[in-house]
């Protein structure tokens, strides 16, 4: 062979020394036949390589020039260098890189020419078409249309997907056609993308409406009341909408999902419209499982064809954080508690077993290869790969990752080995990309598992991911990254790639720096932080700097902004936002540092007021479940009690009083320190809002509502007997101790009030007993401090209390009844006495009516009133006096007979045996 090219490459590894790879790539004539071939030779060490024929058949020396390119284009991509050229210096910005056509596409465009097309075996066609389809060349489309129906039906679903992403707008109709005539269910379907991606534009709304017309009515509408919202408000109700089993009606929810993706290819790749975001929050619920995954394997193939990588990352994130159901290669498995036919249930409609270990793996393993071939492809489909690798990262989350361990050989040896996973040992791609180049970690199956024989490092230290070169180009995306992206790997990923372009870093605004600032990603936050330092170093003032600093969850940071406030201390006292942010800071040390900080404001009173001003509001914002609200209000309280008493009296009241409907309890003991230090006090309080607070289960909220009960004034606690009547009566015994040492005084020195109070008590033991304990200190109120209002009751009032059920009623009427004289009732009223269920009362009202016989008699209707009593001891006493009082003219024939239907036995026996000398 005769070589006519070669160019010889080398690899450097970031912070290695010398060379770590070597590759050559040349170009030889044939002797004994007309062709050319391109050989490629790579080695790790120099002196062992590995041969590979890039040109599996001679080509002519047009194509085999262009076939050699690729290949050259091909090593750079992975990182090689041609050998002699200078290395790009990391920390310089490099230019955004200008799409050349790729080399090979001359191969590809020569590959399907009739000569060499029938040259190539059917599975060769196949992979030719494919690979036109991902480099998007539309000059093929016309050859690819006459190829249609012309071999396997493989080729014709190639050929729907190639001629789909080329976008040629005149295979429309073949398309369209191929949809409706495909030999199999896979060429119709790849049709009917194809098909739908290259619709006319004009036509595109009338399709849409009528795929969504194929919906259930009330899907239908519900779909046309979200389109109608922003995305961002659409979000949530579409959730609501996909847990809401009526609006289905029929139709399967996987069936849905593809005519929504068939949607997202007639709207186009608009990343911020309704389908598409539905879709990304649809990919992270669709169940890989029976009954789902094939429309999920739909979904994914759809993600590949349509470009949207956004997508694509998030389907693949799915792959790696959720098993495989069942494990393929034997014959038998488990199904629905039943073991099945592996090869016979899967090729089922209704399958009941989806998604084996082998699925799995190879969809991992897909993207992986789609990522490398982009990648392959240089400069010409940068883009691509830019979107692809930024999905995957962007997908990854660390609620889905697992732990960091150490494992032990199981193999016996006199040394056994050890080794270290991480938290993202088992994710494929972004294992790949962060850690391709990094010689402490091991790959394992192929990239399926990931370990290291050392300890998991705290920092990230040099640059170990796939494709520096490319990212060093992408700025930009690096800074996306640590802006929206959930995984720390990531963040210290981007952060240190980051690190290397100083005219990126020095370009960056200050409020997109402020913003990493806050991120909680430390290394994203550390790395805000350096870029921080730096311009402080360099004289730009630091007040601008340190309220992001302040706010930044990094403790260096924080600390960083105190040692700046120390230097000039007199300067910083007098920023406002300064010393708000200190006060009401979730740091225990910055919370301290604003007591030092207050102290050097204490001479200008404007920045007090206004400090005051600003607490009010932030109070008023503040979120209930921050966990370190009680610190910052125990903070704000001292700040009140202290240098701020002054300017807390000025603050305005309508704000103040609004914080007593603050959800957090915190915030509302805070504003009743404060109102306690207003000139107005307690009286613009709501008396609603203050019987809330001392009722509140809440002990805080109850020791803020003593303060501010005992804080208001003599004229106007008496004005106001409701309010201690309910205060007396609360089931809480704190809250009924509380008023206790205020209604003590007061109730000497203003009788009315005790006048008012004593019948809003009285009436509280006619109710049940809210809680144990509360009929006792009503009690001792009416009959020790109020007992001179309480004996003025009419003697009707201590009746009533006698025949109530409760017992403090009861208690309060055996209490009254001595008090009053025997006068005050008559006969029926004395009788019925009989019936209560005090004791006391009962023999009360039987020395009344055995005391005064003439009395008694002279009402002996009445009298007799006393039978009805349940109580043994009344009836008793009644047939013993009535009996003794037998020979009384009093008796009338009505009486007696009125006693002999008498229930008790007893008084219809006696008044039976009086009957006949009666009527005598």
């Amino acid at each position: 062979m005769k070589r006519i090219r070669s160019e010889k490459l080398i690899r450097m590894k970031p912070g290695a020394l010398g060379a770590s790879g070597f590759s050559t790539v040349e170009l030889f004539a044939l002797p004994e036949a007309p062709g050319h071939v391109v050989h490629v030779s790579t080695s790790r060490d120099g002196q062992q390589w590995k041969e590979t024929v890039y040109t599996p058949s001679p080509l002519p020396l047009e194509a085999a020039t262009a076939a050699f390119e690729q290949a050259v284009a091909a090593q750079i991509a992975q990182g090689y260098v041609v050998e002699g050229t200078a290395l790009p210096a990391a920390a310089a910005a490099p230019s955004a890189p200008v799409a050349l056509p790729h080399p090979g596409d001359a191969v590809l465009l020569a590959s399907i020419h009739p000569d060499a097309w029938r040259l190539l075996p059917p599975v060769r066609q196949s992979r030719v078409v494919w690979r036109i389809g991902e480099r998007r060349l539309a000059a093929a489309v016309p050859r690819l249309i006459d190829l249609l129906e012309t071999g396997e039906p493989m080729l014709d679903y190639c050929i729907a997907w190639a001629i789909g992403r080329c976008s040629d707008g005149g295979a429309f109709e073949a398309m369209r056609e191929l949809s409706q005539r495909g030999r199999t269910p896979v060429v119709t379907r790849a049709a009917r993308w194809a098909a739908l991606s290259l619709w006319p534009q004009d036509q595109r709304a009338s399709e849409m409406a009528r795929i969504a017309d194929d919906w259930p009515a009330a899907l239908r509408r519900a779909w046309a009341e979200l389109l109608e919202l922003p995305t961002a408000q659409a979000m949530p109700r579409l959730r609501d909408h996909l847990a809401d089993t009526a609006l289905w009606n029929g139709i399967k929810y996987a069936a849905w999902v593809e005519q929504l993706f068939d949607l997202s290819l007639l709207e186009g790749p608009a990343d911020d419209s309704l389908v598409h975001a539905a879709l990304r929050e649809i990919a992270q619920t669709l169940q890989l499982a029976a009954g789902s995954f094939r429309a999920w394997r739909r979904l994914y193939k759809g993600a590949e064809f349509a470009g949207d990588y956004a997508l694509l990352g998030v389907l693949h994130q799915r792959l790696e954080t959720q098993r495989a159901a069942f494990r393929s290669g034997g014959r038998w498995a488990m199904a629905n508690g039943r073991y099945v036919e592996v090869a016979k249930e899967i090729a089922r409609p209704d399958s009941r077993l989806a998604y084996s270990h082998r699925t799995r793996d190879y969809l991992r393993r897909r993207t992986w290869r789609s990522l490398r071939r982009l990648a392959l492809a240089g400069t010409a489909d940068e883009a691509s790969w830019l979107q692809l690798a930024m999905g995957v990262l962007l997908a990854a989350d660390d609620a889905d990752a697992g732990t960091a361990g150490q494992q032990r050989d199981p193999r016996w040896s006199e040394e056994p080995s050890r080794w270290h996973t991480g938290p993202y040992s088992t994710w494929l791609v972004l294992m790949q990309l962060l850690h391709r180049h990094d010689d402490e970690w091991e790959a394992q199956r192929g990239g399926l598992r990931w370990r290291r024989h050392t300890p998991l490092p705290t920092l990230r230290v040099n640059r170990t991911e796939a494709w520096p070169e490319r990212w060093d180009r992408h700025p930009q995306a690096l800074l996306q990254l640590m802006q929206q992206g959930r995984c720390a790997a990531v963040h210290a990923f981007a952060a240190r790639a980051l690190q290397d372009n100083k005219p990126f870093r020095e370009a960056l605004e200050a409020p997109i720096v402020e913003g990493l600032l806050a991120s909680s990603w430390h290394d994203t936050a550390r790395f805000a932080l350096g870029i921080a330092r730096e311009r402080i170093a360099a004289g730009a003032p630091p007040l601008p700097w340190l309220p992001a600093l302040l706010r930044s969850p990094l403790d260096e940071a924080r600390a960083y902004a105190l040692e700046c406030i120390t230097r000039d201390p007199g300067l910083y006292g007098q920023q406002v936002e300064l010393l708000l942010i200190l006060l009401t800071s979730a740091d225990a040390e910055v919370r301290r540092a604003s007591r030092l900080l207050l102290q050097a404001a204490a001479s200008n009173l404007s920045v007090l007021d206004a400090l005051c001003v600003e607490l009010l509001a932030w109070l008023a914002t503040s979120d209930a479940e921050t966990p370190e609200l009680a610190a910052i209000c125990e903070n704000l309280q001292w700040a009140l009690q202290g240098l701020l008493r002054a300017a807390a009296a000025k603050a305005p009241l309508p704000e103040l009083l609004a914080l007593f409907d603050h959800p957090a309890p915190d915030v509302v003991a805070t504003a009743a320190e404060w109102l306690l230090l207003h000139p107005a006090s307690v009286q613009g309080l709501p008396v609603a809002v203050l019987t809330r607070l001392l009722q509140s289960d809440d002990q805080r909220l109850r020791g803020a509502g003593v303060r501010l009960f005992t804080a208001l004034p003599d004229d106007t606690l008496v004005g106001q007997p409701e309010l201690f009547a309910a205060f007396c009566a609360s089931p809480m015994p704190a809250v009924r101790a509380a008023v206790a040492p205020k209604l003590a005084q007061l109730l000497p020195q203003h009788p009315d009030f005790g006048a008012k109070l004593m019948p809003m008590l009285r009436d509280e033991l006619f109710r049940a007993e809210a809680a144990e304990g509360v009929f006792d200190a009503l009690l001792q109120w009416l009959q020790g401090p109020l007992a001179m209002h309480t004996r003025r009751g009419e003697p009707a009032v201590a009746l009533r209390l006698l025949e109530a059920r409760s017992k403090g009623a009861q208690q309060l009427g055996a209490w009254l009844l001595p008090q009053h004289a025997p006068q005050d009732f008559d006969v029926l009223q004395t009788a019925s006495l009989g019936l209560v269920d005090t004791a006391a009362a009962r023999r009360w009202a039987m020395d009344q009516l055995a005391g005064q016989p003439e009395r008694t008699l002279a009402n002996l209707g009445d009298a007799l009133r006393m039978f009805d009593s349940r109580w043994n001891d009344a009836r008793d006493w009644a047939r013993q006096w009535f009996g003794a009082q037998g020979q009384a003219p009093q008796w009338t024939p009505a009486l007696l007979v009125r006693l002999c239907d008498h229930k008790d036995a007893g008084a219809s026996a006696w008044a039976a045996s009086c009957s006949p000398r009666t009527s005598t």
